[in-house]
């Protein structure tokens, strides 16, 4: 593996008291009877601009510029996916918070990459946002084989079905933190501070997700908000297979927009 990673960035260092009250509360930021997560990695608060990135060959890249581009997506639950002024638009249905979604890439992707995309919350301090990925089913079947179970957007048929896999909160408005988990089983693994809810309402921001192996690091504009290496036992294989991306965002979002989306492999 080969990374730069610098300093402490500077939008931690401003917040002390914030971070360290995220830091104190880690240890109870999962379900009930969850046992507590390890401290927030190393790298949290860092800049983390990997150098093993092929940039110039992605394996899949989109600017919703074309409502034809919807092809390449397929929606479970919630009220409507749809392209608006060069943007992908997921919704759900105001007022039903339990209108959950997911939006998944239909294209399989390698075991190691790196996601890009950029996003803007219609608000910042309520919802939850979270990405999928390297999914498969259980018995190694894409996430569209018939025999799987139907899913509707149901968080329990995503966590605790028959899907393998990881996924991260990396936004929560009302939470205040990102949280990794580790699929089918929901292991609670990893925690560090959201990166986005305190971002000025109507910005847009880049989020990356890093994953080689069992390392996977999640950076808001290049500063790391969540780290973790799978150590492939204590919460069992890494998930070291080709698999699907998905976009879930639970119905107190209702509303998200996603400027463009980007996958590249990893060198050798």
């Amino acid at each position: 593996m080969n990374f730069s990673i610098q300093a402490l960035h500077p939008s931690i260092l401003r917040r002390p008291g914030q971070f360290l009250c995220i830091l104190l509360a880690l240890g109870s930021a999962g379900r009930a009877g969850d046992p507590p997560p390890p401290p927030p990695h190393e790298s949290v608060g860092q800049r983390f601009v990997p150098n093993d990135v092929a940039w110039d060959r992605p394996v899949y890249e989109t600017s919703f510029d074309d409502p034809g581009e919807l092809r390449d997506w397929k929606l479970e639950g919630g009220m409507r996916m749809s392209i608006q002024d060069g943007n992908l638009v997921l919704e759900s249905k105001p007022g039903q918070v339990l209108n959950h979604l997911v939006c998944w890439l239909t294209k399989e992707m390698p075991a190691d990459f790196l996601l890009e995309f950029t996003l803007r919350p219609q608000d910042r301090t309520e919802g939850l946002n979270i990405v999928f990925f390297s999914t498969r089913g259980i018995h190694g079947e894409s996430i569209f084989d018939p025999a799987l179970k139907p899913r509707d957007g149901t968080f329990k048929q995503y966590h605790s079905g028959d899907l393998n896999g990881y996924h991260i909160s990396y936004w929560a408005g009302e939470r205040g933190h990102a949280n990794l988990r580790k699929n089918a089983g929901f292991s609670y693994v990893a925690a560090g501070p959201d990166l986005i809810r305190d971002a000025p309402q109507g910005s847009w921001q880049v989020v990356r997700l890093y994953k080689r192996g069992g390392t996977i690091r999640l950076m808001v504009d290049d500063v790391v908000s969540l780290g973790f290496d799978d150590d492939g036992r204590t919460h069992g294989p890494v998930w070291n297979h080709p698999g699907w991306i998905g976009l879930r965002q639970m119905g107190r979002t209702v509303r998200c927009e996603y400027g463009s989306l980007k996958v590249f492999p990893l060198q050798r």
